[in-house]
């Protein structure tokens, strides 16, 4: 099994291949109720802002505080190129 590990909007998150199953599977450790993944490592990612930014809506329109994010992401040497351009087509929906 592989992990790596990622940020969005502040929220570190998991995305796990299983190789058996053949797919990614999403964990963000600071909302344990969303459930992502994909048969893609780009759909995964796609699919795990998606679902953060529904909680996120979600929390507004029931004027709930989003919780403070419990963990961070450091990282040594930057994003590799293909990880921003993911990034931008997660989030321009």
């Amino acid at each position: 099994m592989t992990t790596t590990h990622h940020e969005y909007r502040g929220y570190v998150f998991s995305i796990r291949y299983q190789a058996r199953q053949r797919i990614y599977t999403v964990e963000f450790p600071d909302f344990p109720d969303l459930i992502a993944g994909g048969r893609a490592l780009p759909e995964a990612f796609a699919n795990a802002c998606k679902g953060l930014d529904r909680i996120l809506k979600s929390l507004r329109k029931l004027d709930m505080q989003r919780p403070d994010p419990k963990h961070r992401l450091v990282l040594e040497g930057g994003l590799p190129p293909c990880w921003f351009s993911a990034l931008n087509r997660a989030t321009a929906n």
